[in-house]
């Protein structure tokens, strides 16, 4: 049976349809900013038509400096995944199924680390790192040198609980029923076997979910490397590197237009990545999310 297209429903389209151009409309420019000439994009009136599809500038892009810095994001993005997706298992479990005194008090506590604002913890997050005992040059008291700043562990220290992935978990956890636990135990299963070859699996909706954010959060982490490593040019990440690459060619001397297809080249290897990785996993994403709303904390 055909749908009756009512003033209501055709006018919900039309909405959605505006929504998406205007969200793709910039996606598509930069994309295809990237294959045009600098005088072709001069003379762009609506969106740049390349003449030919040549994937010159993003080779420039990458011998330029960004390749070093997608390799250093890469190592944070799966150090943060591993560690975000153990400790959420691990914790949720804990929080769901083991009782002990001050549970709710210590989770609520944690939960409320949420509640405030990053910007606010940027100044004591880097005294700490820069005054860490017995590192880059300090004494015991944490003093004379600069401790982990513009330092590898700078950018692996941060974020070693990821509250939210945890809260994530421990929803999903509390709808899974009890009993397979239990049969688990009577087996003989440990507490490893129990949450890795029983729970994960049951829990890769939410799993995969966690994997999206937190991979797209590392991916364009920008403040905390510019906050922490900006001196250290070997520790860029993809971010801050743009950022850097976009700065430069917009103060250089003696050019006489910007090339923006470069910078859109490199605009596009930076979000190219997040957008595959939430393509390729978004059903699981949609189930992992929509599942927390089933029972309360």
């Amino acid at each position: 049976m055909m749908r009756r297209f009512t003033a209501g429903r055709i006018a919900t389209y039309a909405y959605f349809v505006v929504t998406c151009a205007v969200l793709l409309y910039p996606l598509f420019f930069m994309l295809l900013g990237s294959f045009v000439t600098v005088d072709q994009y001069h003379r762009t009136k609506v969106i740049p038509i390349p003449n030919r599809f040549s994937f010159e500038e993003y080779a420039n892009v990458l011998t330029g400096g960004l390749e070093p810095a997608i390799l250093v994001t890469a190592k944070r993005v799966l150090w943060y995944l591993a560690l975000t997706l153990v400790v959420s298992l691990l914790g949720g479990y804990v929080f769901s199924r083991l009782d002990f005194p001050g549970k709710q008090a210590i989770f609520m506590f944690f939960l409320s680390g949420l509640m405030v604002p990053g910007i606010l913890i940027s100044l004591p997050t880097y005294m700490l790192l820069a005054r860490w005992p017995l590192v880059g040059g300090n004494s015991i008291t944490g003093t004379g040198g600069h401790g982990f700043v513009n330092e590898w562990p700078a950018l692996f220290i941060l974020g070693m609980v990821d509250i939210f992935g945890l809260f994530l978990v421990k929803q999903n956890y509390d709808m899974l029923p009890a009993e397979y636990e239990e049969a688990a135990i009577m087996d003989g299963a440990g507490l490893f076997t129990i949450v890795f070859r029983i729970y994960a699996p049951m829990l890769k909706p939410v799993l995969t979910a966690v994997t999206v954010i937190t991979f797209v959060a590392v991916w364009n982490d920008y403040f905390y490397p510019l906050l922490l490593v900006a001196g250290n040019a070997d520790l860029t990440p993809i971010a801050l590197a743009v950022q850097r690459l976009i700065y430069s060619f917009s103060t250089r001397e003696g050019v006489a237009m910007t090339p923006f297809p470069t910078l859109f080249a490199a605009a596009t290897l930076m979000c190219t990545p997040p957008i595959l990785v939430y393509l390729a996993l978004q059903r699981y994403f949609v189930q992992g999310l929509v599942g927390i709303g089933l029972k309360g904390a």
